[in-house]
Protein backbone atom coordinates (compact mmCIF):
# COMPACT_ATOMS: atom_id res chain seq x y z
CA UNK A 1 0.00 0.00 0.00
CA UNK A 2 1.22 3.40 -0.84
CA UNK A 3 1.93 5.90 1.78
CA UNK A 4 0.50 8.77 0.82
CA UNK A 5 -2.76 10.00 -0.12
CA UNK A 6 -4.75 6.99 -0.78
CA UNK A 7 -7.27 7.89 -3.97
CA UNK A 8 -10.73 7.91 -3.39
CA UNK A 9 -14.29 10.30 -3.59
CA UNK A 10 -13.52 13.63 -2.52
CA UNK A 11 -15.53 14.72 0.47
CA UNK A 12 -18.72 16.54 -1.48
CA UNK A 13 -18.75 13.61 -4.08
CA UNK A 14 -19.06 11.48 -0.76
CA UNK A 15 -21.68 13.02 0.45
CA UNK A 16 -23.45 12.81 -2.41
CA UNK A 17 -22.93 8.94 -2.82
CA UNK A 18 -24.54 8.51 0.68
CA UNK A 19 -27.36 10.79 -0.05
CA UNK A 20 -28.47 8.81 -3.10
CA UNK A 21 -28.62 5.65 -1.10
CA UNK A 22 -30.46 7.27 1.56
CA UNK A 23 -33.95 5.84 0.55
CA UNK A 24 -32.81 2.49 -0.05
CA UNK A 25 -32.55 -0.59 1.65
CA UNK A 26 -31.11 0.60 5.46
CA UNK A 27 -28.34 -2.07 5.14
CA UNK A 28 -27.37 -0.61 2.20
CA UNK A 29 -27.47 3.11 2.91
CA UNK A 30 -25.41 2.27 5.79
CA UNK A 31 -22.99 0.45 3.93
CA UNK A 32 -22.77 3.29 1.09
CA UNK A 33 -22.55 5.89 4.18
CA UNK A 34 -19.68 4.12 5.86
CA UNK A 35 -17.40 4.14 2.38
CA UNK A 36 -18.26 7.43 2.04
CA UNK A 37 -17.03 8.26 5.70
CA UNK A 38 -13.75 6.57 4.75
CA UNK A 39 -13.78 7.93 1.55
CA UNK A 40 -13.95 11.33 2.69
CA UNK A 41 -12.15 10.94 5.93
CA UNK A 42 -14.76 11.61 8.28
CA UNK A 43 -14.10 9.23 11.26
CA UNK A 44 -12.95 11.03 14.08
CA UNK A 45 -11.06 9.81 17.24
CA UNK A 46 -11.57 10.48 20.67
CA UNK A 47 -8.86 9.91 23.57
CA UNK A 48 -9.60 8.85 26.68
CA UNK A 49 -6.87 8.57 29.55
CA UNK A 50 -4.87 5.17 30.88
CA UNK A 51 -4.24 6.19 34.31
CA UNK A 52 -1.49 4.35 36.43
CA UNK A 53 -3.23 3.18 39.93
CA UNK A 54 -0.46 3.79 41.98
CA UNK A 55 0.11 7.84 41.78
CA UNK A 56 -3.21 8.65 39.36
CA UNK A 57 -0.98 10.20 36.87
CA UNK A 58 -1.70 9.80 32.75
CA UNK A 59 0.37 7.58 31.40
CA UNK A 60 -1.43 7.16 27.84
CA UNK A 61 -3.83 7.75 25.99
CA UNK A 62 -6.45 5.58 23.76
CA UNK A 63 -7.53 6.86 20.88
CA UNK A 64 -11.55 5.84 19.91
CA UNK A 65 -12.97 5.68 16.61
CA UNK A 66 -16.29 7.21 16.24
CA UNK A 67 -18.83 7.93 12.92
CA UNK A 68 -20.54 10.64 12.66
CA UNK A 69 -23.85 9.51 11.50
CA UNK A 70 -27.12 11.30 11.56
CA UNK A 71 -26.36 13.54 13.85
CA UNK A 72 -24.79 10.66 16.00
CA UNK A 73 -21.62 9.84 17.08
CA UNK A 74 -21.33 6.24 16.88
CA UNK A 75 -19.02 4.36 18.68
CA UNK A 76 -16.72 1.92 17.00
CA UNK A 77 -18.73 -1.47 18.05
CA UNK A 78 -21.48 -0.04 15.86
CA UNK A 79 -19.78 -0.35 12.37
CA UNK A 80 -16.29 -2.18 12.82
CA UNK A 81 -18.02 -5.58 12.71
CA UNK A 82 -19.22 -3.79 9.20
CA UNK A 83 -16.15 -2.41 8.37
CA UNK A 84 -14.55 -6.49 8.74
CA UNK A 85 -17.68 -7.73 6.40
CA UNK A 86 -17.53 -5.43 3.70
CA UNK A 87 -13.48 -6.39 3.97
CA UNK A 88 -12.53 -2.57 4.95
CA UNK A 89 -10.59 -3.62 7.68
CA UNK A 90 -7.83 -2.49 6.59
CA UNK A 91 -9.09 0.92 5.18
CA UNK A 92 -10.19 1.58 8.58
CA UNK A 93 -6.83 0.84 10.02
CA UNK A 94 -5.79 3.47 7.88
CA UNK A 95 -8.43 6.06 8.58
CA UNK A 96 -7.59 5.82 12.06
CA UNK A 97 -4.03 6.03 12.17
CA UNK A 98 -4.42 9.28 9.40
CA UNK A 99 -6.47 10.83 11.86
CA UNK A 100 -4.24 9.83 15.04
CA UNK A 101 -1.44 11.73 12.70
CA UNK A 102 -3.89 14.44 11.85
CA UNK A 103 -4.52 14.91 16.04
CA UNK A 104 -1.07 14.65 16.96
CA UNK A 105 0.34 17.63 14.78
CA UNK A 106 -2.40 19.85 15.96
CA UNK A 107 -2.61 19.25 19.32
CA UNK A 108 0.20 19.72 22.04
CA UNK A 109 2.36 16.61 22.85
CA UNK A 110 1.56 14.24 25.82
CA UNK A 111 4.62 12.47 27.15
CA UNK A 112 2.86 9.48 27.56
CA UNK A 113 2.21 6.73 24.60
CA UNK A 114 -0.71 6.60 22.77
CA UNK A 115 -3.12 2.96 22.17
CA UNK A 116 -4.82 2.72 19.17
CA UNK A 117 -6.74 -0.89 18.48
CA UNK A 118 -5.99 -3.14 15.84
CA UNK A 119 -7.61 -6.55 14.36
CA UNK A 120 -5.47 -9.19 13.96
CA UNK A 121 -6.05 -9.56 9.66
CA UNK A 122 -4.11 -6.41 9.53
CA UNK A 123 -1.71 -6.65 11.89
CA UNK A 124 -0.61 -9.83 9.90
CA UNK A 125 -0.55 -7.82 6.96
CA UNK A 126 2.71 -7.59 5.08
CA UNK A 127 2.28 -3.86 4.07
CA UNK A 128 1.24 -3.05 7.90
CA UNK A 129 4.95 -2.43 9.78
CA UNK A 130 5.91 0.18 6.66
CA UNK A 131 2.69 1.34 7.15
CA UNK A 132 2.53 2.02 11.41
CA UNK A 133 5.99 3.40 10.34
CA UNK A 134 5.10 6.08 8.11
CA UNK A 135 2.55 6.94 10.85
CA UNK A 136 4.97 6.92 13.64
CA UNK A 137 7.37 9.38 11.21
CA UNK A 138 4.35 12.09 11.02
CA UNK A 139 3.56 11.43 14.93
CA UNK A 140 6.88 12.83 15.29
CA UNK A 141 9.81 11.54 17.65
CA UNK A 142 8.85 13.64 20.76
CA UNK A 143 5.60 11.71 21.03
CA UNK A 144 5.38 8.87 23.35
CA UNK A 145 5.24 5.24 21.77
CA UNK A 146 2.33 4.09 19.90
CA UNK A 147 1.05 0.90 20.82
CA UNK A 148 -1.27 -1.10 19.47
CA UNK A 149 -4.36 -3.23 20.93
CA UNK A 150 -4.47 -6.53 19.35
CA UNK A 151 -8.98 -6.77 19.24
CA UNK A 152 -10.72 -10.24 20.39
CA UNK A 153 -12.63 -10.54 17.10
CA UNK A 154 -10.63 -13.38 15.54
CA UNK A 155 -8.79 -16.58 17.10
CA UNK A 156 -5.01 -16.73 16.76
CA UNK A 157 -4.46 -19.95 14.61
CA UNK A 158 -0.34 -19.15 13.33
CA UNK A 159 1.18 -18.21 16.82
CA UNK A 160 4.68 -18.15 15.07
CA UNK A 161 3.59 -15.80 12.15
CA UNK A 162 2.00 -13.46 14.93
CA UNK A 163 5.28 -13.88 16.72
CA UNK A 164 7.51 -12.72 13.83
CA UNK A 165 5.23 -10.03 13.19
CA UNK A 166 5.02 -8.68 16.92
CA UNK A 167 8.94 -8.86 16.78
CA UNK A 168 9.32 -6.82 13.97
CA UNK A 169 7.09 -4.55 15.39
CA UNK A 170 9.15 -3.95 18.29
CA UNK A 171 12.09 -3.27 16.34
CA UNK A 172 9.84 -0.45 14.64
CA UNK A 173 9.69 1.04 18.64
CA UNK A 174 5.69 -0.32 17.92
CA UNK A 175 4.37 -2.57 21.52
CA UNK A 176 1.91 -4.75 20.93
CA UNK A 177 -1.13 -4.89 23.94
CA UNK A 178 -3.33 -7.87 23.84
CA UNK A 179 -7.04 -6.33 24.43
CA UNK A 180 -10.47 -7.32 26.01
CA UNK A 181 -9.24 -10.52 28.22
CA UNK A 182 -12.35 -12.13 29.86
CA UNK A 183 -12.78 -14.32 32.55
CA UNK A 184 -11.96 -17.62 31.60
CA UNK A 185 -9.99 -16.50 28.43
CA UNK A 186 -6.61 -17.68 27.74
CA UNK A 187 -5.38 -16.26 25.55
CA UNK A 188 -2.60 -14.30 27.82
CA UNK A 189 -0.67 -17.88 27.94
CA UNK A 190 -0.08 -18.06 24.67
CA UNK A 191 3.47 -19.51 24.80
CA UNK A 192 6.29 -16.97 23.07
CA UNK A 193 4.08 -14.07 22.18
CA UNK A 194 5.91 -11.19 23.27
CA UNK A 195 3.16 -8.79 24.28
CA UNK A 196 3.94 -5.46 26.26
CA UNK A 197 0.99 -5.66 28.15
CA UNK A 198 -2.70 -7.47 28.62
CA UNK A 199 -5.86 -5.07 28.88
CA UNK A 200 -8.65 -6.35 31.04
CA UNK A 201 -12.38 -6.30 29.35
CA UNK A 202 -15.05 -4.70 31.52
CA UNK A 203 -16.88 -7.80 32.23
CA UNK A 204 -14.08 -9.16 34.28
CA UNK A 205 -13.39 -6.12 36.20
CA UNK A 206 -16.60 -5.59 36.78
CA UNK A 207 -16.82 -9.08 38.39
CA UNK A 208 -13.74 -8.54 40.97
CA UNK A 209 -15.68 -6.96 43.96
CA UNK A 210 -18.36 -9.75 43.98
CA UNK A 211 -17.10 -12.91 41.98
CA UNK A 212 -14.11 -14.71 44.18
CA UNK A 213 -13.57 -16.98 40.81
CA UNK A 214 -12.82 -13.44 38.83
CA UNK A 215 -10.33 -12.25 41.66
CA UNK A 216 -8.20 -15.56 41.26
CA UNK A 217 -8.27 -15.58 37.74
CA UNK A 218 -6.55 -11.77 37.42
CA UNK A 219 -4.31 -13.09 39.89
CA UNK A 220 -3.28 -15.93 37.78
CA UNK A 221 -3.16 -12.96 35.18
CA UNK A 222 -0.89 -10.56 37.33
CA UNK A 223 1.06 -13.19 38.19
CA UNK A 224 2.19 -14.38 34.38
CA UNK A 225 2.44 -11.20 33.30
CA UNK A 226 4.24 -9.41 35.76
CA UNK A 227 7.12 -12.44 36.19
CA UNK A 228 7.01 -12.05 31.95
CA UNK A 229 7.95 -8.20 32.56
CA UNK A 230 4.22 -7.42 30.91
CA UNK A 231 1.80 -4.40 32.43
CA UNK A 232 -1.75 -4.71 33.03
CA UNK A 233 -4.54 -2.68 32.02
CA UNK A 234 -8.15 -3.03 33.55
CA UNK A 235 -10.80 -1.65 31.44
CA UNK A 236 -14.06 -0.20 32.48
CA UNK A 237 -13.38 1.54 35.89
CA UNK A 238 -16.19 3.39 36.25
CA UNK A 239 -16.65 3.68 40.01
CA UNK A 240 -14.62 3.62 43.38
CA UNK A 241 -15.30 0.50 44.11
CA UNK A 242 -13.57 -1.28 41.15
CA UNK A 243 -10.67 1.27 40.86
CA UNK A 244 -10.12 -0.13 44.53
CA UNK A 245 -10.19 -3.30 43.41
CA UNK A 246 -7.83 -2.79 41.17
CA UNK A 247 -5.41 -1.35 42.36
CA UNK A 248 -5.61 -3.12 45.46
CA UNK A 249 -5.45 -6.40 43.69
CA UNK A 250 -1.96 -5.21 41.88
CA UNK A 251 -3.44 -4.25 38.53
CA UNK A 252 -0.92 -1.31 36.69
CA UNK A 253 -3.15 0.83 35.10
CA UNK A 254 -6.34 1.46 34.75
CA UNK A 255 -9.10 3.39 32.43
CA UNK A 256 -12.70 4.32 32.39
CA UNK A 257 -15.52 6.62 33.23
CA UNK A 258 -14.38 7.44 36.58
CA UNK A 259 -10.55 8.30 35.05
CA UNK A 260 -11.45 10.08 32.20
CA UNK A 261 -14.00 10.38 29.46
CA UNK A 262 -12.77 10.45 26.03
CA UNK A 263 -12.61 13.63 24.86
CA UNK A 264 -11.43 15.56 21.61
CA UNK A 265 -7.54 15.93 21.72
CA UNK A 266 -7.34 19.30 22.03
CA UNK A 267 -9.41 18.63 25.37
CA UNK A 268 -6.32 16.52 26.97
CA UNK A 269 -3.33 17.95 28.73
CA UNK A 270 -2.57 14.92 30.69
CA UNK A 271 0.93 12.68 29.77
CA UNK A 272 2.81 12.93 33.38
CA UNK A 273 4.74 9.54 33.06
CA UNK A 274 4.59 7.02 30.43
CA UNK A 275 3.30 3.31 30.41
CA UNK A 276 5.80 1.50 32.82
CA UNK A 277 5.06 -0.44 36.07
CA UNK A 278 3.56 -0.31 39.02
CA UNK A 279 5.70 -1.69 42.24
CA UNK A 280 4.45 -5.06 41.35
CA UNK A 281 4.60 -4.92 37.82
CA UNK A 282 6.43 -5.85 34.40
CA UNK A 283 8.76 -3.75 32.57
CA UNK A 284 7.50 -1.28 30.72
CA UNK A 285 7.76 -1.37 26.91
Amino acid sequence: MAQGKKPGLGKRKAARVAQVVTCADPAVAQEAEFRAALAGRALLLRYQPIIRLRNGHIAALEGLVRWPRQEALLQAGAFVPLAEKLGLALDLTHAVLERVAHDWRQTPSPKGGLAVNMPLSVLLLPETPALLAATLRRHGARRGPLLLELTETEAIRDATLLRRVMLRLKRLGIPVLLDDVTLGDHRWRLAGLPFAGVKLDRSLVEALPQQMRARHFLRRILSDSHAKGRYVIAEGVANGVLRRATRSLGVDFAQGFLLGQPEPPQQNRGGQTRLSPARRGGRAP
